[in-house]
């Protein structure tokens, strides 16, 4: 493991430590998507100025609030790392309510992906990417009916920041899932989130679907068997790291055991596929290529990170979501 990835392995860790200071009632999940956040950005958490963050959310937004509940920590770390709480609240909430429009239920997810817009600075062109992004989802509502829900908006805003015609992403994401969904049966909705995630880069359906498939065996041949669930997606930001699968795959699996030791990280808090998505998102964060704009202004690298975070803040609320509903 080299210095960089040992650094940001380090972050992480102590940052979940910190992040289950602010709260001790979050789900383990949401509190390493605090983590996550803080350690892509190589600050480590301020406990007060988290909390901080969250208390001016309460003051604004009453407890049934979509920003609260399962998102309170994630919109609050998003806050703290704004550099200006208030303004990024404000325009949070000024996104969000355009998402909102024309719809009678709030959704937690559409809360996620008004983040993604505001977290990179597109706030100003947010009535353009919602537009865009409504219309794809439309597409992919027409196409895959049972396939598609609202927990697609997220990953469906990252489509909607290339610089393509809705009609053309559509098409190339279709190629893409016909030809990733035949190799991982009973699998199609990870399959389809998997697809969504290999269409924001660039290149065609076949180069990078080929690459995503040669990294899932080359994981399952060392021993490693990546994750078929919502875990399937995250293999898709490995596509543009420029290093060859082997690099890949070893570094990847070295991080997972570095965090299966740590507090936080172990069998009891978390399983091995969610730990090699971890594994993923640093892998990609540290030598996702620079050099592959994904679109005019948000580069490769940039986009891997807001996918990685995107696909573990979904994970933590899908996660949350499952157990308030169990208990129900």
């Amino acid at each position: 493991m080299n210095n960089l990835i040992q650094r940001k392995c380090e972050l992480l860790v102590e940052n979940r430590q910190l992040a289950g200071k602010t709260s001790l009632l979050e789900g383990g999940l949401i509190k390493m998507v605090a983590a996550a956040s803080f350690t892509e950005k190589d600050k480590t958490i301020d406990v007060d100025e988290l909390k901080s963050c969250i208390k001016l959310l309460r003051s604004k937004q009453g407890i049934f609030s979509d920003l609260r509940g399962n998102n309170e920590l994630i919109i609050g770390s998003k806050m703290a790392l704004s550099g200006n709480p208030e303004e990024y609240l404000e325009d949070l909430l000024g996104v969000y309510k355009k998402f909102q429009q024309g719809k009678i239920f709030g959704s937690e997810f559409r809360v996620l992906a008004a983040a993604s817009i505001c977290d990179t600075g597109k706030a100003s062109q947010a009535d353009a990417v919602i537009e865009k992004t409504n219309e794809l989802l439309k597409g992919m509502k027409k196409d895959h009916p049972f396939l598609t829900s609202d927990e697609d908006t997220s990953l469906a805003v990252l489509l909607a920041f290339k610089e393509k015609s809705v009609e053309d992403i559509l098409t190339e994401l279709e190629e893409t899932f016909q030809y990733i969904k035949k190799n991982f049966a009973f699998h199609e909705n990870a399959s389809y989130s998997l697809s969504q995630v290999l269409t924001t880069y660039d290149g065609t359906a076949e180069q990078k679907g080929q690459k995503v498939l040669d990294l899932f065996n080359a994981f399952k041949e060392a021993g490693a068997k990546y994750g078929k669930n919502y875990e399937l997606a995250s293999l898709g930001i490995l596509i543009n790291v420029n290093k060859n699968i082997g690099e890949i795959v070893s570094e990847v699996i070295e991080i997972a055991e570095f965090l299966k030791n740590k507090k936080g990280f172990g069998t009891l808090e978390m399983d091995k596929p969610t730990r090699l998505m971890l594994g993923s998102m640093l892998v990609s964060e540290v030598y996702g290529a620079s050099d592959n704009a994904v679109s005019a202004s948000v580069s490769s690298g940039a986009l891997a990170a807001v996918i990685a975070q995107e696909l573990c803040l979904l994970a933590a609320v899908m996660a949350a979501t499952t157990v308030t509903s169990s208990s129900h």
